[in-house]
Protein backbone atom coordinates (compact mmCIF):
# COMPACT_ATOMS: atom_id res chain seq x y z
CA UNK A 1 0.00 0.00 0.00
CA UNK A 2 1.34 3.77 -0.79
CA UNK A 3 1.22 5.63 2.30
CA UNK A 4 -0.59 8.76 2.72
CA UNK A 5 1.57 11.91 2.70
CA UNK A 6 1.34 14.80 5.11
CA UNK A 7 1.98 18.78 5.03
CA UNK A 8 3.82 19.71 8.11
CA UNK A 9 4.88 23.19 9.04
CA UNK A 10 8.34 23.59 10.93
CA UNK A 11 8.64 26.54 13.21
CA UNK A 12 11.10 25.51 15.48
CA UNK A 13 13.74 23.47 16.33
CA UNK A 14 12.86 21.30 12.93
CA UNK A 15 13.51 23.87 11.09
CA UNK A 16 17.30 22.35 11.44
CA UNK A 17 17.64 19.16 9.32
CA UNK A 18 20.70 18.23 11.30
CA UNK A 19 18.96 18.22 14.79
CA UNK A 20 16.14 15.89 13.20
CA UNK A 21 18.56 13.45 12.10
CA UNK A 22 20.40 13.04 14.93
CA UNK A 23 17.08 12.83 16.95
CA UNK A 24 16.56 10.31 14.29
CA UNK A 25 19.90 8.00 14.62
CA UNK A 26 19.55 8.57 18.62
CA UNK A 27 16.65 6.03 18.63
CA UNK A 28 17.56 4.09 15.68
CA UNK A 29 15.36 5.76 12.93
CA UNK A 30 15.11 6.64 9.58
CA UNK A 31 15.08 10.43 8.83
CA UNK A 32 14.85 10.41 5.83
CA UNK A 33 11.04 10.39 5.60
CA UNK A 34 10.79 14.66 5.90
CA UNK A 35 11.18 16.10 2.89
CA UNK A 36 11.34 19.88 2.69
CA UNK A 37 9.20 21.28 -0.06
CA UNK A 38 9.28 25.23 0.19
CA UNK A 39 9.35 28.28 2.43
CA UNK A 40 5.51 29.79 4.20
CA UNK A 41 4.33 31.79 6.54
CA UNK A 42 1.60 31.46 9.33
CA UNK A 43 -0.47 33.93 9.56
CA UNK A 44 -2.61 35.55 12.34
CA UNK A 45 -0.18 33.51 14.99
CA UNK A 46 2.67 34.51 17.31
CA UNK A 47 5.82 33.01 18.42
CA UNK A 48 6.40 32.16 22.17
CA UNK A 49 8.45 30.57 24.72
CA UNK A 50 6.66 29.71 27.57
CA UNK A 51 6.98 25.95 28.04
CA UNK A 52 10.05 24.56 30.17
CA UNK A 53 11.46 21.49 27.70
CA UNK A 54 13.56 19.12 30.08
CA UNK A 55 14.65 17.72 26.82
CA UNK A 56 15.87 20.81 25.95
CA UNK A 57 16.46 22.42 29.36
CA UNK A 58 14.88 25.63 28.62
CA UNK A 59 12.15 26.88 26.65
CA UNK A 60 10.67 25.48 23.88
CA UNK A 61 9.05 27.10 20.93
CA UNK A 62 5.29 27.19 20.67
CA UNK A 63 2.58 29.45 18.45
CA UNK A 64 -0.51 31.01 19.83
CA UNK A 65 -3.38 32.57 17.89
CA UNK A 66 -2.67 36.23 17.68
CA UNK A 67 -3.93 39.75 15.90
CA UNK A 68 -4.22 39.80 11.90
CA UNK A 69 -0.48 41.43 11.54
CA UNK A 70 1.14 38.77 13.45
CA UNK A 71 2.99 36.06 11.68
CA UNK A 72 5.29 33.14 12.29
CA UNK A 73 7.92 32.36 9.63
CA UNK A 74 8.76 28.25 8.40
CA UNK A 75 8.97 25.94 6.49
CA UNK A 76 6.62 22.79 4.59
CA UNK A 77 7.83 19.55 4.57
CA UNK A 78 6.40 16.68 3.57
CA UNK A 79 6.10 13.17 5.85
CA UNK A 80 4.89 9.64 5.31
CA UNK A 81 3.14 7.58 7.51
CA UNK A 82 6.01 6.31 9.25
CA UNK A 83 7.92 9.62 9.54
CA UNK A 84 4.52 11.13 11.01
CA UNK A 85 4.68 8.81 13.58
CA UNK A 86 8.43 9.95 14.48
CA UNK A 87 7.36 13.37 14.56
CA UNK A 88 3.99 12.45 17.23
CA UNK A 89 7.44 11.12 19.52
CA UNK A 90 9.58 13.64 18.79
CA UNK A 91 7.10 16.33 19.83
CA UNK A 92 5.84 14.56 22.86
CA UNK A 93 2.28 14.08 21.29
CA UNK A 94 2.02 10.52 24.01
CA UNK A 95 3.19 12.44 26.94
CA UNK A 96 0.95 15.10 26.13
CA UNK A 97 3.87 17.89 25.66
CA UNK A 98 2.51 19.10 22.35
CA UNK A 99 -0.12 18.49 20.14
CA UNK A 100 -1.18 18.41 16.68
CA UNK A 101 -2.67 21.29 14.72
CA UNK A 102 -4.43 21.62 11.58
CA UNK A 103 -4.01 25.57 9.97
CA UNK A 104 -3.37 27.79 6.76
CA UNK A 105 0.11 28.94 5.81
CA UNK A 106 1.32 31.04 3.21
CA UNK A 107 3.47 29.96 0.52
CA UNK A 108 5.59 32.53 -1.11
CA UNK A 109 4.11 32.01 -4.44
CA UNK A 110 0.82 33.25 -2.32
CA UNK A 111 -0.71 29.59 -2.22
CA UNK A 112 -2.99 28.90 1.05
CA UNK A 113 -2.63 25.79 2.27
CA UNK A 114 -3.79 23.47 5.23
CA UNK A 115 -1.48 21.89 6.79
CA UNK A 116 -0.25 19.83 10.34
CA UNK A 117 1.50 21.80 13.06
CA UNK A 118 1.95 21.01 16.66
CA UNK A 119 1.40 23.13 19.74
CA UNK A 120 2.21 23.29 23.32
CA UNK A 121 -0.88 21.15 25.35
CA UNK A 122 -2.89 24.03 27.54
CA UNK A 123 -1.35 22.14 30.36
CA UNK A 124 1.65 22.56 29.80
CA UNK A 125 2.17 25.58 29.49
CA UNK A 126 3.40 28.46 31.93
CA UNK A 127 2.30 32.28 32.72
CA UNK A 128 5.87 33.32 31.92
CA UNK A 129 8.53 33.59 29.70
CA UNK A 130 10.78 30.63 29.49
CA UNK A 131 14.32 31.58 28.05
CA UNK A 132 15.28 28.98 25.81
CA UNK A 133 19.18 28.35 25.76
CA UNK A 134 21.10 29.60 23.00
CA UNK A 135 21.85 25.93 21.37
CA UNK A 136 17.66 26.01 21.13
CA UNK A 137 17.29 29.41 19.57
CA UNK A 138 20.09 29.06 17.49
CA UNK A 139 18.68 25.95 15.73
CA UNK A 140 15.78 28.03 15.07
CA UNK A 141 17.67 31.45 13.79
CA UNK A 142 20.24 29.18 11.60
CA UNK A 143 17.24 27.38 9.84
CA UNK A 144 15.44 30.38 9.29
CA UNK A 145 18.56 32.77 7.93
CA UNK A 146 19.78 29.59 5.61
CA UNK A 147 16.26 30.10 3.82
CA UNK A 148 15.76 33.80 3.90
CA UNK A 149 13.26 34.33 6.32
CA UNK A 150 12.91 37.11 8.86
CA UNK A 151 14.34 36.30 11.98
CA UNK A 152 12.87 39.71 13.81
CA UNK A 153 9.75 37.80 15.19
CA UNK A 154 12.56 35.12 16.57
CA UNK A 155 14.18 38.30 18.34
CA UNK A 156 11.02 39.49 19.75
CA UNK A 157 10.01 36.33 21.15
CA UNK A 158 13.16 35.58 22.65
CA UNK A 159 13.80 38.87 24.92
CA UNK A 160 11.48 40.08 27.03
CA UNK A 161 12.51 43.84 26.32
CA UNK A 162 11.46 43.42 22.99
CA UNK A 163 7.01 44.38 22.23
CA UNK A 164 5.50 41.47 20.60
CA UNK A 165 6.52 42.10 16.59
CA UNK A 166 4.04 41.98 14.13
CA UNK A 167 5.15 42.46 10.50
CA UNK A 168 3.39 46.29 9.73
CA UNK A 169 4.59 46.80 6.34
CA UNK A 170 1.98 46.64 3.54
CA UNK A 171 2.50 46.90 -0.70
CA UNK A 172 -0.76 48.66 -2.23
CA UNK A 173 -0.26 48.70 -6.13
CA UNK A 174 -4.02 49.90 -7.17
CA UNK A 175 -6.84 52.32 -6.19
CA UNK A 176 -5.39 52.23 -2.72
CA UNK A 177 -1.82 54.37 -4.10
CA UNK A 178 -1.98 58.18 -3.65
CA UNK A 179 -4.13 60.13 -5.99
CA UNK A 180 -6.26 57.30 -6.43
CA UNK A 181 -10.05 56.83 -5.67
CA UNK A 182 -9.82 54.61 -2.48
CA UNK A 183 -6.36 56.50 -0.89
CA UNK A 184 -8.57 57.69 1.39
CA UNK A 185 -8.93 54.53 3.62
CA UNK A 186 -5.02 54.35 4.19
CA UNK A 187 -4.85 58.42 4.79
CA UNK A 188 -4.59 58.25 8.43
CA UNK A 189 -1.59 58.91 11.19
CA UNK A 190 -1.44 55.32 11.68
CA UNK A 191 -0.34 55.02 8.37
CA UNK A 192 2.76 56.24 6.77
CA UNK A 193 3.93 56.03 2.83
CA UNK A 194 7.46 54.95 2.89
CA UNK A 195 8.66 54.66 -1.01
CA UNK A 196 7.99 53.55 -3.93
CA UNK A 197 8.17 49.98 -4.26
CA UNK A 198 7.52 46.86 -6.58
CA UNK A 199 6.96 43.26 -6.23
CA UNK A 200 7.04 40.25 -8.25
CA UNK A 201 3.72 39.30 -10.61
CA UNK A 202 1.45 40.58 -13.02
CA UNK A 203 -0.80 42.96 -13.25
CA UNK A 204 -4.51 42.49 -14.66
CA UNK A 205 -7.39 45.39 -15.08
CA UNK A 206 -10.21 43.70 -13.53
CA UNK A 207 -12.96 46.01 -13.49
CA UNK A 208 -12.16 49.85 -12.14
CA UNK A 209 -9.44 48.19 -10.16
CA UNK A 210 -6.38 46.09 -10.54
CA UNK A 211 -5.30 42.52 -9.69
CA UNK A 212 -2.22 40.88 -8.98
CA UNK A 213 -1.40 37.31 -9.60
CA UNK A 214 1.52 35.23 -9.68
CA UNK A 215 4.40 35.73 -12.26
CA UNK A 216 7.87 35.61 -11.59
CA UNK A 217 9.00 37.04 -14.72
CA UNK A 218 7.04 40.27 -14.46
CA UNK A 219 7.02 43.14 -12.20
CA UNK A 220 4.09 45.31 -10.34
CA UNK A 221 5.00 48.68 -9.59
CA UNK A 222 3.50 50.12 -6.37
CA UNK A 223 4.23 52.30 -2.78
CA UNK A 224 4.89 50.64 0.71
CA UNK A 225 3.48 51.95 3.91
CA UNK A 226 3.84 51.19 7.55
CA UNK A 227 1.55 50.87 9.96
CA UNK A 228 1.21 51.63 13.35
CA UNK A 229 -2.48 49.82 13.96
CA UNK A 230 -1.82 46.92 11.20
CA UNK A 231 -3.95 44.20 12.44
CA UNK A 232 -7.17 47.06 12.66
CA UNK A 233 -5.63 48.35 9.65
CA UNK A 234 -5.53 44.45 7.74
CA UNK A 235 -9.57 44.26 9.29
CA UNK A 236 -10.55 47.19 7.26
CA UNK A 237 -8.58 46.55 3.86
CA UNK A 238 -9.53 42.55 3.91
CA UNK A 239 -13.39 44.13 3.74
CA UNK A 240 -12.31 46.41 1.29
CA UNK A 241 -10.52 43.62 -0.49
CA UNK A 242 -13.61 41.18 -0.33
CA UNK A 243 -10.96 38.18 1.67
CA UNK A 244 -13.03 36.64 4.06
CA UNK A 245 -10.35 34.29 5.78
CA UNK A 246 -7.90 32.10 5.07
CA UNK A 247 -10.19 29.34 4.70
CA UNK A 248 -12.93 30.78 2.49
CA UNK A 249 -12.10 30.02 -1.27
CA UNK A 250 -14.29 32.37 -2.75
CA UNK A 251 -12.60 35.61 -1.57
CA UNK A 252 -12.05 37.95 -4.59
CA UNK A 253 -8.31 38.54 -3.35
CA UNK A 254 -6.11 37.11 -0.70
CA UNK A 255 -4.00 38.63 1.72
CA UNK A 256 -0.37 37.51 1.10
CA UNK A 257 2.85 37.83 2.59
CA UNK A 258 5.32 38.96 -0.17
CA UNK A 259 8.80 39.77 -0.91
CA UNK A 260 8.78 43.52 -2.03
CA UNK A 261 11.37 45.51 -3.97
CA UNK A 262 12.45 48.93 -2.57
CA UNK A 263 15.64 50.86 -3.50
CA UNK A 264 17.57 47.55 -4.46
CA UNK A 265 16.46 46.06 -0.68
CA UNK A 266 14.07 43.52 -0.21
CA UNK A 267 11.34 43.56 2.92
CA UNK A 268 8.32 40.90 3.47
CA UNK A 269 4.77 43.11 3.71
CA UNK A 270 1.42 42.63 3.06
CA UNK A 271 -0.52 42.42 -0.22
CA UNK A 272 -3.49 41.17 -1.86
CA UNK A 273 -3.36 38.82 -4.25
CA UNK A 274 -6.36 38.37 -7.05
CA UNK A 275 -7.84 35.18 -6.39
CA UNK A 276 -8.79 34.74 -10.01
CA UNK A 277 -7.13 34.78 -13.69
CA UNK A 278 -9.77 37.43 -15.69
CA UNK A 279 -8.98 40.36 -16.68
CA UNK A 280 -6.49 42.16 -19.60
CA UNK A 281 -3.26 41.68 -18.49
CA UNK A 282 -1.21 46.00 -18.07
CA UNK A 283 1.66 45.22 -19.50
CA UNK A 284 3.54 48.15 -17.98
CA UNK A 285 2.81 46.38 -14.40
CA UNK A 286 1.61 49.87 -13.73
CA UNK A 287 -1.93 50.96 -12.63
CA UNK A 288 -1.37 54.67 -13.32
CA UNK A 289 -0.21 53.69 -16.65
CA UNK A 290 -2.66 51.13 -17.51
CA UNK A 291 -3.53 53.10 -20.65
Amino acid sequence: MTSEKTLYFAYGSNLDLQDWTEWCHERKENPSGLIEVESAFLPGYSLKFHYYSGGREGGAADIVEAGSGNVVPGVLFEMDDYTLGLMDRKEGVKSESYQRKHVHVLTLEGRVVEVLTYVVCQERIENRFVEPTLHYSELIRNGLEKRGLPTLFLEAAIDSNIAPRELNEIFVYGTLMKGESRHHFIENPNIKYLEEASSKGKLLHISDFPGLICDYNSKVLGELYRCKAISQTLLELDRIEGFYGYGFNDSLFFRIISKIEVKGKFVWAWTYLFNGESGEEIPSGSWRQRN
